[in-house]
């Protein structure tokens, strides 16, 4: 392979890429995997719910952006539950202790963000 056929395959982009909720979506599951220790051992799973749920919207909103139409927004209507989910999984998440008032705010600030844009995308 020459150097210019590995310079060209870099500046490639995934179709999710270029999305603002892909960037949220991004943000969400680094906030939670930051977070992972805390979120252990909470009361009925809820902390590996919420891990779930963010990492179920992100793949949701990739496998959209990589198709068209019914299929898009199919995908799209499930990352937006998925986000929706883990927005009410922070609620435990917080009043077990597990988050601060700043983290939780912090979180549901990015969940709401990225399901704003899901909504759009899923219409």
């Amino acid at each position: 392979m020459q150097h210019n056929q590995v310079e060209k395959q870099e500046t490639r982009w995934f179709p999710h890429e270029s999305l603002a909720a892909y960037r949220y979506s991004l943000t969400a599951v680094r906030f939670v995997a930051a977070r992972r220790a805390k979120l252990r051992g909470l009361p009925g799973r809820s902390g590996p719910q919420l891990e779930a749920a963010v990492v179920g919207a992100h793949t949701n909103l990739c496998a959209g952006a990589a198709t068209r139409g019914v299929e898009a927004k199919r995908h799209y209507r499930i990352a937006l539950t998925e986000a929706g989910e883990a927005g009410g999984a922070l609620d435990p998440a917080f009043l077990f202790g597990a988050l601060s008032e700043a983290e939780y705010h912090e979180g549901r600030s990015i969940l709401l963000s990225l399901c704003s844009c899901l909504a759009g995308l899923a219409r």
